[in-house]
C-alpha cells in the first residue's frame, strides 16, 4: 500500500490503547501516523490531546490522507459531514469500534484508499474489515481503484458510476490504451467494440467508445527555468497556457526539474506543492552531460554554465524520455516537457 499520512482519533482510555497500537503498527510500516485523544481521557503521552472533535476533524481533513475514528459511526459521520467535498479529494475515513473487532471503510474507499487501509489495519489488530462498495462485495473490477494504482488521472469522476454500473449489470466495458498493457485483462473488460469504455491516452481528444471514460497517465516531467523571485501566479499561468497549446493536462506532471541554482526558488517550490509533484535539480555539469540535441542559448550558458536548462533537466528527469513540449518561453519563464516510459498493469503484488 502507498505510504500515507494518517490521523487517529480516540475518546476513551480503552480507545486510546487501541489508538497507540495502531499508530505503532502503521509507523513500523513506514507510514506517518499521529494519534489524538480526548484531553480528559488521555493517560498516555503518545497521544496528542484535543478538546473539540469538529475543530480537529477540520484540521485533519486538510492535512491527512486518512483519518481513523475509534468510536461510533454516528460520531464520525456527524464530524465529517460538513467537510465532504468530492471522492477525488476527500481523505480516507475509517471507523473502528473500541473492541477492535471491526474496521469499517466509511469514506473514499477506492480513490482515497480507505478499503485497502481498512484491510491493512484489520490484519494489524486481528479484526474483520467491513467493505461495502458494490464492486468489492461482488468481486468485480473497480476502475477507480485500478486507476489510482496505475497513477492515472480520472478526468470525470461522475462517469465512474457508468463504468461500475455496466460491470455490475454483467456487461462488458471496453478498454483502449495508447500505452502497453501488462498482465491479464479482467473478464469484465474487453478490447473489442463496446458502448461504454475506458480510454488511456495522453489527452482526451479521442473517443473510441460512444461513452468514454478518459484516464491520463501521470508521467510528464516538466523542465523549468525562470528569473529569480518570479511569482507563482505567473508560473502557473505559463504552465497552463503552454500545456493547453499542446493539448496536454498539467495534472499529468509528476516531477519538476531545473538547475541546482534554482533549488530554493520559491515560485518553483510553490508550483511543486500546487501540482503535488516532486521537485529535483541537476548541476550544470550533469545537464551538460545529457546526450542529445537541445535548443541552445549562449546567454543562458554564460549565465548558469549550461546552454539549456528546461529541456536538459526534463530529459534527465524523465530518464531519457520522449519530448512532448520543446523549449517554450512565456513571460520570462522557459518550459519543456518530456514523457516517462509508461505501461498500465493488471499485475499487482499482494
Amino acid at each position: 500500500m502507498e505510504l500515507m499520512r494518517i490521523g487517529i482519533i480516540s475518546f476513551t482510555v480503552k480507545g486510546g490503547n487501541l489508538n497507540i497500537k495502531i499508530c505503532q503498527g502503521l509507523q513500523s510500516g513506514g507510514m506517518t501516523a499521529v494519534g489524538y485523544g480526548l484531553v480528559k481521557h488521555i493517560q498516555e503521552t503518545e497521544l496528542n490531546p484535543f478538546h473539540n472533535l469538529h475543530e480537529l476533524m477540520n484540521e485533519l481533513f486538510k492535512s491527512m490522507d486518512g483519518i481513523i475514528v475509534i468510536g461510533a459511526c454516528g460520531i464520525a459521520v456527524r464530524a465529517i459531514a460538513p467537510l465532504i467535498k468530492s471522492k477525488g479529494t476527500d481523505p480516507a475515513v475509517i471507523v473502528i469500534g473500541e473492541d477492535g473487532k471491526y474496521v469499517i471503510s466509511l469514506l473514499s474507499g477506492h480513490i482515497g484508499g480507505a478499503n485497502e487501509l481498512s484491510r491493512n489495519i484489520a490484519g494489524l489488530i486481528g479484526a474483520q474489515p467491513v467493505i461495502t462498495t458494490a464492486t468489492d462485495i461482488n468481486h468485480k473490477f473497480a476502475v477507480d481503484n485500478w486507476a489510482v494504482k496505475n497513477s492515472l488521472i480520472i478526468t470525470d469522476l461522475t462517469f465512474i458510476k457508468e463504468i461500475s454500473g455496466t460491470i455490475l449489470d454483467n456487461n462488458k466495458v471496453g478498454l483502449c490504451s495508447e500505452y502497453p498493457i501488462h498482465g491479464d485483462i479482467p473478464c469484465e473488460l474487453t478490447l473489442k467494440a463496446s458502448d461504454v469504455g475506458i480510454c488511456i491516452a495522453g489527452n482526451t481528444l479521442v473517443n473510441p467508445f460512444p461513452k468514454t471514460l478518459h484516464l491520463l497517465p501521470r508521467n510528464i516531467v516538466l523542465g523549468i527555468g525562470c528569473r529569480k523571485d518570479t511569482k507563482i501566479t505567473s508560473i502557473i499561468d505559463a504552465v497552463r497556457n503552454t500545456f493547453r497549446k499542446y493539448n496536454l493536462d498539467e495534472k499529468r506532471i509528476c516531477r519538476i526539474c531545473s538547475i541546482d541554482l534554482k533549488a530554493k526558488e520559491e515560485g518553483i517550490l510553490k508550483l511543486s506543492e500546487y501540482l503535488q509533484a516532486e521537485y529535483s535539480t541537476f548541476t550544470a555539469e550533469e545537464l551538460n552531460n545529457a546526450p542529445g540535441d537541445f535548443n541552445a542559448s549562449e546567454f543562458v550558458e554564460k549565465t548558469v554554465g549550461v546552454d539549456n536548462v528546461c529541456e536538459r533537466s526534463a530529459f534527465l528527469g524523465s530518464s531519457y524520455g520522449k519530448m512532448l513540449i520543446p523549449k517554450t518561453a512565456d513571460s520570462g519563464i522557459t518550459l519543456s516537457a518530456y514523457e516517462k516510459d509508461y505501461a498500465v498493469t493488471f499485475k499487482f503484488s499482494s
